[in-house]
């Protein structure tokens, strides 16, 4: 005997309803995701909600209206996410990026509808949350996309911390597919209501599967390190970081012989690499009396790494402060020249030093190579420390192998100066959030022209500097021996939903044949 299976009816458009009103919805949830983001106001709740009008303005559309009425949600959440674009790309090109990315987002969308409408009644809220964090999950491991275009729906969370817990489960994918079955889930629901149907039970246990998640994530979130008592305590530590503006500074790049378009790959005279040092010493020692641990300096390098007199400086003032001291310097050897974190100890000697990886088109045409692909540790009495520098933190990658090596924390320089522009540090300070998470390290991040940082590995922010200006910071931190599913297996969960992606549209084509 054999069974006749029928492929899912799509949903029917509701009638009558003025041309216009979607694309406001629309314009509504663009407004909604960007306020959501870090760039502007960093209204992360938003972020649960923000998608569900346009949502529902689909609804009411036949799906090759979709494309277009999701197009003002994907330029204006885009115009949002990169204030930062035309600072770096110029304002044409810029401006031509944004556009393009918005129009990825409005397909991004259409596709999302177009799998939930093929999928039966209790899969539907799936459908566009597989559809988005696949193509996501895809954009942003891809070799050119994800360079420079780094934004991702789960970046809204990341300052709250019960939702950013699931990154110990399914690193960033699973977050942002969590955050669009929200905005699925009510869309469902309110359009249920409004053609005057029964509650749409499938959607309310999503929301009821996120809520227990999110409840989960608030449960393991231990007390935050008391300021009064941490710093004596053998579990707790202090970290210092510091902000110097060394590329804002046009006392300090005038030192340079370089021309003005290549200044801030590196300091190339001695004078400009002592005014470097100078700055952010005074910085350091102006937190002495706190006893930090471990102190970050900015991506600046500054000196030649194996310069006896800057290497001297920088171990006097390690041993001065009784602590560790990890700094910026350019790395020469046979293979290249590389962009290194070199982490000096309280006895003055170096204790370590590691080439940075992601290495960025702009530094490789001035001269860096990307350093090696191994991931030392360096034993401390705090714990066991891992170095990288700036762009490491943005792939997932790399803070997972050195955990997997035994890194508990993870100590970065960071220049995210482009012309002092303020909307791109934020963006980028949230990639470091999730990767202390995924694998419950704690971070230390000196910076340019900021956000200098310092992160527990539950995502606790616990020191944070201002932008574009100069200054040092220091927040409390501990370690952990978790070692976390996100820091076994890795990218598990992005690529399960791009099967189910996969999956999700070829059982259509199957099915619809039959």
């Amino acid at each position: 005997m054999t069974h006749r299976v029928s492929a899912p009816t799509a949903v029917a458009p509701v009638a009558n309803v003025n041309p216009l009103f979607p694309l406001a919805l629309s314009l509504l949830s663009g407004a909604l995701i960007g306020a959501s983001m870090p760039t502007i106001l960093d209204w992360g709740l938003l972020g649960w909600i923000g998608v569900a009008p346009l949502l529902v303005a689909l609804h009411t559309q036949p799906l090759p209206r979709h494309f277009v009425i999701a197009l003002p949600f994907g330029i204006i959440w885009s115009a949002i996410a990169h204030l930062w674009y035309p600072a770096i790309f110029g304002p044409v090109l810029g401006i031509v990026l944004i556009i393009a990315v918005g129009c990825f987002y409005a397909g991004l969308i259409q596709a999302g509808t177009a799998l939930q409408e093929q999928l039966p009644e209790s899969l539907k809220a799936l459908g566009a949350p597989v559809v988005w964090t696949a193509l996501e999950f895809l954009r942003f491991i891809a070799p050119v996309t994800g360079d420079w275009w780094i934004e991702l729906l789960a970046k809204s969370q990341w300052r709250f911390l019960p939702a950013l817990q699931v990154l110990t489960v399914t690193g960033f994918p699973g977050l942002s597919f969590l955050v669009m079955l929200v905005n699925s889930a009510i869309a469902l629901l309110i359009v249920a209501a409004w053609k005057r149907r029964q509650a749409h039970m499938p959607a309310v246990a999503a929301l009821a599967a996120v809520a227990a998640i999110i409840i989960w994530g608030a449960l393991i979130i231990p007390p935050a390190p008391d300021n009064r008592t941490s710093a004596s305590s053998a579990h707790h530590f202090r970290i210092a970081a510091t902000v110097d503006l060394a590329n804002q500074d046009r006392a300090i790049q005038a030192l340079s012989r370089l021309p003005v378009e290549q200044e801030g790959y590196y300091a190339d005279t001695p004078e400009m690499s002592q005014a470097i040092f100078d700055v952010n010493a005074a910085l350091t020692r102006s937190v002495a009396g706190l006893r930090p641990a471990f102190v970050v300096w900015p991506e600046n390098e500054f000196a030649d790494a194996d310069d006896p007199a800057f290497a001297a400086q920088v171990g006097n003032l390690a041993r001065e402060m009784n602590a560790y001291l990890v700094v910026d310097m350019v790395w020469r050897t046979a293979d290249g020249m590389y962009d290194a974190a070199v982490m000096f100890g309280p006895d003055g000697a170096e204790a370590g030093r590691r080439a940075k990886i992601n290495v960025t088109g702009e530094e490789q045409e001035f001269g860096f190579v990307p350093g090696p692909r191994d991931f030392p540790v360096f034993e401390t009495p705090y714990g066991r420390v891992g170095l990288g520098v700036c762009w490491d933190r943005h792939l997932p990658w790399i803070t997972r192998e050195l955990a997997r090596a035994g890194a508990q924390i993870v100590l970065m320089p960071v220049d995210d100066d482009f012309s002092g522009n303020r909307w791109f540090p934020p963006l980028h300070a949230s990639d470091t959030v999730f990767r202390a998470v995924e694998n419950r390290v704690a971070f230390g991040l000196g910076a340019t022209s900021g956000v200098a940082m310092v992160i527990d590995p539950y995502g606790r922010i616990t020191a944070e500097s201002g932008i574009n200006r100069r200054g040092v910071v220091t927040g409390e931190t501990f370690v952990v021996s978790e070692r976390t599913l996100s820091t076994r297996f890795g990218d598990w969960f992005g690529w399960l939903t791009v099967l189910a992606l996969g999956g999700g549209f070829m059982a259509h084509r199957w099915y619809g044949r039959r």
